[in-house]
């Protein structure tokens, strides 16, 4: 039975979902084609996809987080693993299944670490499986590198029990952590040891909980995002423009891949993207855009002075189509034709606790944090 409030997701709003949240992932949030695997394992199995605003879930019902963690490791790390056998099962359902099993409880319904297509469809799927449902919402308001930077954690919930399962069938369940911090460093280990990724449940607490913990809304923000740049590129309209429109963003700059350097190493991938400014453009013609990333895009600068950084989302898109592009692929490309769309992030991240775990200080950056319409409107 559905639940009062609930909406079953079409084919058409999934497509929009994964556009939208490709975007709003500022180049991370998992991957796009293991989404889309399970998004037609659920449908070709009959099953569907059911959100559940945020504020109709139960105060008294259990909800928790269920993703995947990892990043870039060496080839060394890649040939370590690359004998053993992987289990059939879809670790997604093992981890959310531990956690049934550590909490003694039967969830209501699971919900998004963050925006993104590999970790937004991830709680669909495992709800799907198991017959539960999504919450519409998420606790970044984007994509992160790590599990601590959480509105979970600036919240008080507990990370833990936290269940982890390798690809290869390895189940660890984490009783009890010294802090979210904590936790990510062991989930991260765990990720580099299996190969490079594992599959996560945590934070499980009530819906009462969530209510004060989670962003709301952002399923279907993503779904609304999305549909409103497949709709431009119907009418043959700018999509940039409806991104910025739809999000009330800001086009930070316009220009043409010169390079883009990469690192993949710790369970990360990490590395910078230099876009020139095009001749005969009225924006950014003469100047250079430098985006720092760590698994998402986290830090820019504009001719080597600070700009845009997180909380806040940056965000490449291709110029003709408003597609998300993301590091993790062949995507950035030199020449590739780019905008930087930058979009304003929710603001209990500007608070002192926020930027201690998600502004730029947080990556190592000597940056003091300034919000995104400051920097646009002093532009």
């Amino acid at each position: 039975m559905i639940p009062l409030g609930a909406e079953v997701f079409s084919i058409d709003d999934v497509e929009y979902y994964i556009t939208g949240s490709k975007i709003l992932g500022c180049g991370g949030g998992g991957s796009e084609s293991k989404a889309r695997e399970r998004i037609k394992s659920v449908y070709g199995s009959g099953g569907e996809f059911t959100i559940v605003p945020l504020q109709d879930v139960p105060d008294d019902k259990l909800v928790f987080i269920v993703g995947a963690v990892g990043g870039g490791v060496s080839q060394d790390i890649r040939r370590s693993v690359a004998g053993l056998e992987r289990v059939p099962q879809d670790t997604l359902v093992l981890a959310a299944e531990r956690m049934i099993a550590a909490t003694g409880m039967e969830p209501f319904g699971l919900i998004a670490s963050e925006i993104g297509p590999g970790n937004g469809v991830a709680p669909m799927y495992v709800a799907a499986r198991l017959g539960l449902v999504t919450v519409d919402g998420d606790c970044c308001g984007r994509a992160k590198p790590e599990i601590a930077i959480s509105t979970t954690n600036l919240a008080g919930l507990s990370i833990t029990p936290m269940s982890m399962v390798s690809p290869f069938g390895d189940v660890m369940v984490l009783e009890e952590a010294v802090d979210d911090k904590r936790a990510e460093s062991i989930a991260r280990q765990c990720a580099v040891a299996s190969g490079g990724s594992i599959s996560v449940a945590r934070c499980p607490a009530s819906g009462s909980d969530y209510k004060r913990a989670a962003i709301e809304g952002s399923v279907s923000r993503s779904v609304e995002l999305g549909t409103a740049v497949h709709r431009a590129r119907d009418r043959g309209d700018d999509p940039v423009d409806a991104i910025v429109e739809c999000e009330s963003g800001y086009r930070l700059f316009s220009g043409k891949i010169r390079k883009s350097v990469r690192v993949d190493a710790g369970g990360f991938v990490t590395g910078d993207v230099f876009i020139e400014g095009q001749p005969g453009l009225d924006r950014n013609r003469e100047s250079e855009m430098r985006v720092w990333y760590k698994n998402e895009y986290l830090c820019s600068w504009i001719d080597e002075t600070p700009h845009v950084t997180s909380p806040d989302l940056i965000c490449i898109v291709d110029a003709n189509t408003g597609e998300g592009l993301t590091p993790w692929k062949n995507q950035l490309t030199q020449g590739r034709r780019v905008e930087v769309v930058g979009i304003s992030n929710d603001p209990r991240w500007r608070g002192e606790r926020g930027l201690s775990l998600f502004g730029p200080e947080h990556f190592g950056f000597d940056i003091e944090y300034t919000p995104i319409e400051e920097l646009v409107e002093g532009q």
